[in-house]
């Protein structure tokens, strides 16, 4: 049988056949899907949000310690190697300070007995220094006055020592004055015996308040930081050393000019991104106070978002604060596309691209949204660029 010949006339058909096709079927191709187009905005975002706060703060320990003596200042800087306190361990007894008190006392009534009928101004100009220092402190303590105890504890202490001084360098040639100062020495030796000092160990602010967190929140341990440690904290429960800092800690010195802040946040309405390094924040009761944050890390899970700032600006006041509520601000500029272009795939936030019939899906973080608009980014770098476009399905 003989075969028929095709022809070029039979292909032009087929291609006339073939565009009919596409022409009936195109409207249904994409099942009536709209397109949008990525666009570059910007956009300022404001959150508040339940925050940690996190020092890079060391400190020093002792567990057979009966009693400090504080020699640096609260809240004052110090070097390395300075004297920040005078521990005096076990074996220690409140007993010798309370007799070395009493012979101090007796040496004081005993200069005033040999004194009362000589005219001393120089000690009485000191004896009324200590009285009007030792008044303020009642009043201050009583609530009479309004101040500054750790100043006015500061100054009392000093026209003390003053006062001492003077009578030492003073004395008069007394037999029962001088078995006094004996006895002075006597009970300061023993003392002394049991006191060791402490010394600080790096430059920082000292400070002898502890709330028992120091050893579990630094900034080594923020690769292991979880949702659940900070929750456990902002709803002040118990880590593993808080029990054991609070009963051994001495004091702590701090950096303050390098702290870290972690925020939890619910839902994805906001994500910050490691490396934005232009957030503002402010801690509600501290309006006065702004300090700029950038973003070390950023971790999620069961739709709760943990993110840790880091901020080099004076700690300040802060060096107090463990939690409380923060408030960040940062202006964003970037591309953004209309809010009903975003999918969400199995968990994943991301687009569809339309560079191929049904379009690519590519995954994305959304950094901020008003409803309308939603400022995007990939989560890979240049996979997404101004002017494409993307599908509304």
């Amino acid at each position: 049988m003989r075969r028929r010949r095709v022809t070029g006339r039979f292909y032009l058909f087929l291609l006339v056949l073939l565009a009919i096709a596409f022409l009936i079927l195109r409207p249904h191709l994409f099942s009536g899907s709209r397109e949008a187009v990525i666009m570059m905005a910007n956009a300022s975002q404001v959150q508040m949000v339940d925050c940690v706060i996190i020092r890079d703060e060391k400190v020093a320990e002792s567990d057979a310690t009966a009693r400090v003596e504080y020699i640096a200042a609260e809240d004052s800087l110090v070097a390395q190697g300075d004297l920040v306190a005078n521990l005096y361990t076990t074996g220690y007894s409140e007993s010798l300070l309370s007799s070395l008190e009493t012979t101090r006392s007796n040496i004081q009534a005993y200069h005033k007995q040999l004194l009362n009928n000589i005219v001393d101004s120089e000690l009485n100009h000191l004896d009324q220094v200590v009285d009007m220092m030792a008044l303020e402190f009642k009043n201050l303590i009583t609530h009479q006055t309004v101040g500054n105890l750790k100043t006015v504890t500061a100054q009392l202490e000093t026209a003390m020592v003053k006062r001492q001084e003077y009578l030492r360098q003073n004395k008069r040639g007394d037999n029962k004055l001088t078995k006094l100062y004996e006895e002075e020495n006597t009970r300061l030796s023993n003392i002394q015996s049991w006191r060791k000092v402490s010394n600080a160990d790096w430059d920082g602010v000292v400070s002898f308040y502890l709330d028992g967190y120091e050893n579990d929140l630094t900034p080594d341990g923020l690769n292991s930081l979880s949702i659940p440690v900070v929750k456990s904290v902002l709803a002040g429960n118990e880590l593993a050393n808080t029990r054991h800092t609070l009963s051994s800690g001495i004091y702590r010195i701090v950096d303050q000019e390098h702290w870290y802040v972690a925020v939890l946040i619910e839902g994805n309405g906001w994500t910050p991104m490691v490396g934005q390094d232009n957030y503002y924040m402010m801690l509600e009761g501290m309006d006065d106070l702004s300090f700029t944050a950038a973003v070390k890390s950023v971790q999620k899970e069961n739709g709760l978002t943990l993110a840790v700032f880091e901020i080099h600006d004076p700690i300040g006041p802060l060096i107090y604060k463990r939690t409380g509520r923060a408030q960040f601000s940062i202006t964003l500029k970037g591309l953004a596309v209309r809010t009903d272009a975003l999918y969400n795939d199995n968990g994943q936030m991301g687009v569809w691209v339309y560079d191929v019939p049904g379009g690519t899906f590519v995954p994305v973080e959304v950094l901020s949204t008003n409803g309308r608009l939603s400022m995007i980014q990939p989560l890979v770098d240049g996979a997404l660029e101004l002017g494409q476009t993307v599908l509304i399905k």
